[in-house]
């Protein structure tokens, strides 16, 4: 069977991609899913789920309505969050999956959360997009359309850089579930952020669809050059993945 989301530049790489949505809700005993309507096979062997009580998952590390993350959230929109903080019921949704030359592993993820978000969700988070969604807000940005479109799953962000006053740092975050490295480039000047960013739009475009970034290749921005550093931790709180850097000269 042909792939529904193929990844035309696709070269097999060691990483692995990660597929993790927390949806909060209150959902039916039992939960039945028309996997053809919502566009999902349901999770691979590889993949977990799991239905928990609030008062359960909120004792869990990695709770996603408090910390640093649920901060954020609360800020973003304290109305959902206060919904998704009383839901009973909440499905986590895991998988984490070796490198593969289709997306439709994340399209059956997507299309898995969508239908719990029709069937009792209040609201999805989304800690790789440091993001939360209620039902039409999911709907409408990942399910309404059936084509790929890695905006819908990629963060840009602009900062700036700590290291160089008067500089930005322009990086994105949510590469992890192509299995692809985040990009980051330092010491941009604030009148070149534009081209900073539609260069880290491009590629990660590239490398969502499969395209790999190696050590010492060179990337045009406009006139500028820059040279791929790879780098970086899993566990780096700025990208939740390793990364490909580049310094503006």
């Amino acid at each position: 069977m042909s792939a529904t989301w193929p990844r035309p530049y696709w070269q097999a790489g060691d990483g692995r991609s990660l597929q993790l949505w927390f949806v909060f809700g209150e959902f039916p005993h039992p939960l039945s899913i028309d996997g053809a309507a919502w566009r999902t096979r349901g999770l691979p062997a590889a993949g977990e789920i799991g239905r928990y009580g609030r008062r359960e998952l909120a004792q869990w590390p990695g709770y996603p309505l408090a910390g640093a993350l649920g901060e954020l959230l609360r800020a973003d929109d304290a109305a959902l969050l206060a919904r998704a903080a009383a839901a009973p019921d909440a499905f986590v949704i895991r998988a984490e999956l070796a490198d593969a030359p289709d997306l439709d592993a994340l399209r059956d993820g997507i299309g898995l959360v969508s239908a719990l978000m029709a069937c009792g969700g209040v609201a999805t988070v989304d800690p790789q997009l440091l993001a939360a969604f209620d039902a039409d807000a999911w709907h409408a940005r990942f399910f309404a359309r059936p084509e790929f479109d890695v905006r819908d799953h990629v963060l840009m962000l602009c900062d700036a850089d700590p290291q160089a006053p008067g500089r930005l740092h322009v990086h994105t975050r949510g590469l992890r579930k192509f299995a692809r490295p985040d990009l980051s480039v330092r010491r941009v000047p604030a009148t070149a952020r534009d081209a900073a960013g539609e260069l880290l739009q491009r590629l990660a475009e590239w490398q969502a669809l499969g395209g790999r970034l190696h050590a010492g290749q060179t990337v045009q921005a406009g006139e500028i050059e820059l040279i791929a550093t790879p780098g970086g931790r899993p566990d780096d709180p700025a990208f939740n993945n390793v990364h490909v850097a580049f310094d503006w000269p």
